[in-house]
């Protein structure tokens, strides 16, 4: 609020009382001051220091000689806009020289020459001039500390209640509600663009009313040209209602009187601003009802001639709010940014965290790849080639005998032995890569199983669905490398006679279901123990780790003596 100083710098010659009860008359709480220092001291007290958002305006009275002096002091303490000063004098042959600085008049005192009427009304009037500038001041003072305040806001709902509370406040109105537009299949916030609200609706983001206590609760409602904020957001224009309850028969949009009755509140004056961003697309809407005199008064609505002091909002309020809208407008948009960036930082995040376990992970399956390669070589190929070292040094020795025959009958066994020996070391290479996975997974599971079945004599029924020609090859690889696995523990662990396999593809997922009727196990602590030994290859953790590699889901059903079943879902590209 403008606070109004009046000071009067006195002179030490007489002739003026007059002239001073005039001004004392006209002017509440005039301050009579005798000297320059003093009158600069008290404004100084009142505003501190130069400042474009001072909320003082000073009208000051100074005899002519002391002008210039006065004048140069006030230009350096005070904002144009805040102070008039104004001149008096009684010589009539006094010289008028010009005076730098905001001088308002020169007064002559002589009475029947002062038209006193006159120059008051003229100097409120230059008062009033000051007051309007001060309101346009205070306008762009809210506007940069509204601006701020929601340019720093990251929190969604304390910006909608910012949002809310700073129109109402600079409207002086009893209630408003911000209505946001959201995705109807997404429910996240959407926009209107080229009035095309189809697959779009409404989303009470916040809703005040400071004389009715009653809250509003989230909810959505569609978007029509029927209700005042659905028209308000269809045309992109503001609307500003003198009585919701007389609105014209011919517009297309009526006031929705169920929140009046439920609580007791009467809807009267309503202005309904869309908020535009800088593409014209609208985001939202900002309804503002019953416009106050005071902006901290509580309107009794059960009072009749209380609900008459209600105002139309004026031209004034249209723009101030049209401007507050797009402030809003761009805040959202930062806010939803600001949103959108932290979710993708944290979705980084998340991805850096499991691409360091994959690669934690890939490096133990090559490592215990490694292992299984060099258990295989130490326990079959290493061991034939240190038998034939052993055989050969019999060779000699017997050959050094001159035992023709037992030479002939060891090189025959040693023969037999290196032969078995390549074919172990062929083995190895063809287990690494099988050249049979090269046809599709559905052949090398098909051939794998037939050489089972042929060597455990358990019987396997196997079913396929699907085409497997688009497979990427290192899925082809583990999955077969999964199913190699789960195969080779129902052999050593299941005790089963019966297995089935079922492979399906489809839709962009593989799903591969391995189920035995063996003695099962109990699977209570299966993900914290550690199904793996010398026997057992990779056992249960290998698998399980396998399919989290490439991002597949692993379920296992199983208890003792009811068989296992092992499903496995893995997602393909598209």
């Amino acid at each position: 609020m403008l606070k109004e100083n009046y000071f009067l710098l006195e002179s030490s010659s007489h002739g003026y009382h007059a002239f001073y009860t005039l001004l004392k008359e006209n002017f509440s709480g005039l301050q009579a001051i005798q000297y320059t220092d003093e009158l600069m001291d008290a404004v100084c007290a009142l505003t501190g220091s130069r400042s474009f958002w001072n909320n003082h305006v000073f009208v000051i009275f100074v005899e002519y000689p002391q002008v210039s002096v006065v004048s140069s002091l006030l230009h350096d303490l005070l904002d144009p806009f805040s102070y008039i000063l104004v001149t008096y004098y009684k010589e009539p042959h006094q010289i008028l020289m010009p005076v730098s600085g905001n001088l308002f008049e020169h007064i002559f005192t002589d009475f029947s020459l002062f038209h006193s009427d006159y120059y008051f009304a003229k100097l409120r009037c230059e008062l009033e001039k000051l007051r309007r500038i001060f309101f346009l001041k205070s306008e762009m003072r809210s506007f940069y500390d509204i601006g701020k305040a929601l340019a720093s806001e990251k929190d969604s709902i304390r910006l909608f209640e910012k949002i809310i509370d700073s129109s109402m406040d600079m409207t002086a109105s009893d209630a408003g509600t911000l209505y946001l537009i959201v995705d109807q299949e997404t429910g996240s916030w959407s926009s209107i663009k080229n009035s095309d609200c189809s697959r779009k609706f409404f989303k009470f983001a916040i809703s005040r009313t400071l004389s009715v206590q009653s809250a509003l609760e989230t909810s959505t409602m569609p978007i029509t040209r029927e209700s005042i904020a659905g028209y308000t957001a269809i045309t992109g224009r503001t609307q500003n209602i003198e009585d919701a309850y007389r609105i014209d028969d011919h517009v297309e949009y009526h006031h929705n009187s169920s929140f009046d009755r439920r609580t007791g509140f009467i809807t009267k004056s309503i202005l309904s601003i869309p908020m535009k961003d800088h593409q014209d697309n609208i985001l939202g809407v900002i309804q503002l009802i019953n416009k106050k005199k005071d902006k901290t008064e509580l309107i009794d609505y059960s009072d009749p001639e209380r609900i008459s002091h209600v105002l139309t909002y004026d031209t004034a309020d249209v723009m101030v709010m049209e401007s507050m809208a797009g402030l809003a407008a761009v805040a959202l948009e930062n806010n939803l940014l600001y949103r959108d960036m932290e979710a993708l930082l944290k979705s980084y995040e998340e991805q850096n965290r499991s691409l360091t376990l994959l690669s934690r992970k890939i490096l133990k399956a090559h490592e215990e790849e490694r292992k299984r390669i060099a258990r295989e070589i130490h326990d079959g190929a290493a061991q034939s080639a240190a038998n034939l070292a052993i055989k050969l040094e019999i060779c000699k020795k017997i050959l050094e005998r001159g035992e023709k025959a037992d030479v002939m009958k060891e090189l025959d066994t040693l023969g037999n032995n290196v032969r078995n020996t390549v074919n172990e070391i062929r083995g190895i290479i063809y287990d690494l890569k099988p050249s049979y996975l090269e046809n599709g997974l559905i052949m090398a599971l098909k051939n794998h199983i037939e050489s089972f079945t042929e060597n455990t004599g358990i019987k396997v029924m196997f079913t396929a669905n699907g085409d497997d020609n688009k497979i990427e090859y290192y899925l082809v690889s583990t999955l077969f490398r999964i199913a190699q696995e789960a195969l080779s523990n129902i052999y050593k662990h299941a005790r089963a006679d019966l297995v089935k396999v079922d492979l399906e593809i489809g839709n962009g997922c593989l799903s591969l279901i391995l189920s035995d009727n063996g003695v099962g196990f109990e699977t209570a602590g299966l993900t914290q123990k550690r199904h793996k030994s010398i026997e057992s290859g990779f056992g249960l953790e290998g698998i399980m780790e396998r399919v989290e590699l490439i991002k597949g889901s692993i379920s296992i059903t199983s208890q003792s003596g009811s068989g296992t079943v092992l499903s496995i879902k893995v997602p393909l590209a598209s």
